[in-house]
């Protein structure tokens, strides 16, 4: 790994505890340094530490601005005291509002569920998308056959005009309002989601808009796709998305998650948490094994 505030910001990003506490950046960097082998006592590190400060600082605002323009997970913040201090996004300030104290609290168990999506099967991370589609809304979510499967693993279709029109006595407008949610499921335990993946999907949901498939041109009888219907398409995955994955999922409207945001997703919902709210190990394979075929 090259020396510099480079490597240092990704050893935060990857090391950090989501619940960290506030440290200040100086002392992060002398323990970056050191944990890297790139120096040997705290006096030689702090010499490097100075010198990167601010690039450091730098680089993680950028960072930090990227990922919440893009709905991303961040391990990190900035304390909101002390600018140059640097703690877990799930970190409970003294002055944290409820509301906010309470999705911090669940926001804290990201790292068990992420964990967790490591140990399952291709065939279960599928079945668990079919299960965010559910704690999105969509009443019945399908998971697809494991084998040709079109390139598509999981759909369903999401009514959003009771949403809209919530106060609504008589049926309406709103019960013509409904998107559909196609998506496919990648697993990685090592690796990064490449554009290749996000082209098949994109062509995957295009020719099931015209019932184009490959063997059977009665498939999916209920994923029936009109030509004015509005489409999300979701990309999820258990590993990293490349950069250049990213930027071809923005500029295509594709809707993406990577392992951590899936992580911090599910932890955000608390599913399958036990009365103690503390995720269950047992309760997640019960749940995963309700979205099976």
């Amino acid at each position: 790994m090259k020396r510099g505030p480079a490597s240092i910001c990704q050893f935060i990003l990857t090391q950090l505890d989501v619940s960290a506490d506030p440290s200040p950046v100086l002392e992060i960097i002398v323990k970056a340094t050191i944990v890297l082998g790139w120096h040997s006592t705290r006096d030689e590190a702090y010499d490097d530490a100075e010198r990167w400060k601010d690039a450091v600082l730098q680089r993680l605002r950028d960072e930090l601005d990227g990922l919440n323009r893009a709905g991303r997970f961040s391990v990190f913040t900035f304390n909101s005291a002390l600018p140059d201090h640097v703690q877990g996004s799930a970190f409970i300030e003294p002055h944290d509002a409820e509301d906010v104290k309470d999705a911090k609290r669940r926001r804290g168990h990201f790292a068990a569920y992420g964990q967790f999506l490591q140990q399952i099967s291709p065939r279960e991370f599928e079945a668990l998308c079919s299960g965010i589609l559910k704690e999105l809304g969509v009443l019945d979510p399908v998971l697809t056959q494991s084998s040709v499967d079109e390139g598509i693993d999981f759909y369903g279709k999401l009514p959003v005009g009771s949403k809209l029109l919530p106060n609504a006595v008589f049926p309406g407008i709103q019960s013509q309002m409904a998107i559909w949610m196609v998506g496919q499921a990648k697993h990685y335990v090592k690796g990064q989601v490449s554009t290749p993946d996000v082209r098949e999907l994109v062509g995957s949901v295009v020719l099931a808009r015209s019932r184009a498939f490959s063997v059977n041109r009665n498939k999916y009888a209920d994923l029936l796709i009109r030509a004015c219907d509005p489409v999300f398409f979701l990309f999820f995955s258990t590993g990293r998305i490349s950069s250049q994955g990213w930027s071809l999922l923005e500029a295509a409207g594709v809707i993406g998650m990577d392992g951590p945001m899936v992580a911090a997703m599910l932890a955000d919902f608390r599913v399958c948490t036990d009365g103690n709210n503390e995720f269950s190990e047992e309760m997640f394979s019960r749940w995963i094994s309700g979205f099976l075929n």
